[in-house]
């Protein structure tokens, strides 16, 4: 099918997080709501309409968003009800198209170009947007578009609550930083050379784009004219995660092997826990960090096998802290990715009794909580014991 007739749709929740914890609390109705951490050095992971309206927005420091906005409420909110609110929202999108690619908890991608009929596609999006609404309570915004890209667009203009469609020429005024892959880095690029909107773009040709930008200048070619030719493939819809991740904040900025490898170390214990208590095991071990300046920094290592180990989570992590954290950081964790169902991986040719072991002590925290019983790494490795407690992690 020509990509010029299909009708694509991106269902994007508005304030997700926020709207979730409404449902539950809703004397937070009307005010700022900030999701995110417990401590002063977290960051936000979600906010309201009303906190952005003070200049609050996701990534934030905490410490920045209390001062522009004293009064807000910030609460740490729950993953396992945004998970559950989002399985009932893709029953809901699957239930009008079998097309359904759900690019993160809160959006989705589907294609409904065999399922219209005789509505035109706002009327679809109309009774989806309802349908979200009479099973969740939640509200979603819906851009409508003949691809991928231009319905991505349309769903971020259409916020709060509405329905927008876009066709190539309606995108010419946009801000060039509002197309796929144009970061920071290349925005600036742009603007030192006087392109702001993407109408400038197109007075580039393709070769210039490239020997500009390399093959990111091709694909920059094609969607700044509106093209994207990527189908929406139906993703995986089951529950099973695509990485099991921990991290993390240290009350101040730490450096020193003896003040992080202690918590990085707590990190793998729960990370291998939570592998093992879904019956999955990984072969792709990352490090994540967070400068004092708070960039994002990640290490990944791929694993000839796959793990739900901790011990070996751990000496890969130490290994890639040691060689990686240079200054001071904020924060700390562990990725385990290349997941897979546990009872189909290679055993050890002369077997592995620790997991039996790995289950009695997965039973004892199931019980008693996670600090309950602890690895002795996490307590005395490098002196860390100190550095536990007044981390508030014992």
């Amino acid at each position: 099918m020509r990509a010029s007739s299909r009708t694509i749709f991106h269902i994007d929740m508005d304030t997700y997080f926020v709207s979730v914890e409404r449902l539950s609390f809703p004397w937070l109705n009307g005010k700022p709501v900030i999701v995110g951490g417990r401590t002063l050095r977290s960051v936000v992971a979600s906010c309201s309409y009303e906190a952005r309206e003070k200049g609050i927005s996701s990534g934030m420091p905490i410490v920045r968003a209390m001062r522009l906005a004293p009064e807000a409420v910030i609460i740490s909110g729950s993953h396992g009800s945004y998970t559950s609110y989002t399985r009932k929202i893709l029953q809901v999108l699957l239930s009008f198209s079998p097309i359904v690619d759900p690019a993160s908890i809160d959006e989705a991608f589907m294609d409904v170009t065999g399922v219209i009929g005789s509505l035109s596609p706002r009327e679809l999006a109309i009774r989806i947007q309802k349908a979200i609404l009479d099973r969740t309570g939640l509200w979603a915004s819906t851009g409508i578009a003949q691809n991928r890209f231009l319905a991505k667009m349309a769903s971020n203009r259409a916020k709060p609550k509405g329905i927008v469609e876009l066709k190539p020429d309606d995108i010419t005024d946009f801000p060039v930083g509002r197309i796929w892959g144009v970061g920071p880095a290349t925005q600036r690029r742009f603007l030192s050379l006087g392109i702001e909107r993407i109408a400038d773009l197109h007075r580039f040709t393709r070769q210039q784009l490239r020997a500009l930008l390399g093959k990111q200048g091709d694909s920059l070619y094609y969607l700044c004219r509106g093209i994207d030719d990527s189908p929406v493939v139906p993703g995986d819809l089951t529950s099973q995660p695509l990485t099991i991740s921990n991290e993390h904040t240290f009350s101040t900025d730490v450096l020193e092997p003896e003040e992080y490898l202690p918590v990085l170390a707590l990190m793998c214990q729960k990370v291998a826990r939570r592998a093992r208590d879904k019956g999955l095991a990984g072969s792709t071990v990352t490090l994540k960090y967070r400068m004092s300046n708070l960039q994002r920094r990640s290490r990944a290592y791929a694993l000839s096998g796959q793990t739900d180990n901790a011990r070996i989570l751990y000496s890969v992590t130490a290994m890639l802290a040691r060689s990686a954290v240079h200054s001071r950081i904020r924060l700390i964790g562990v990725c385990l990715g290349s997941l897979s169902q546990e009872s189909g991986h290679q055993r050890e040719m002369f077997g592995y009794r620790g997991k039996e072991i790995d289950g009695m002590i997965d039973s004892i925290r199931h019980k008693f909580g996670e600090k309950s019983i602890t690895g002795c790494r996490t307590m005395i490795d490098c002196g860390g014991l100190k550095n536990m407690i007044e981390n508030h992690l014992i």
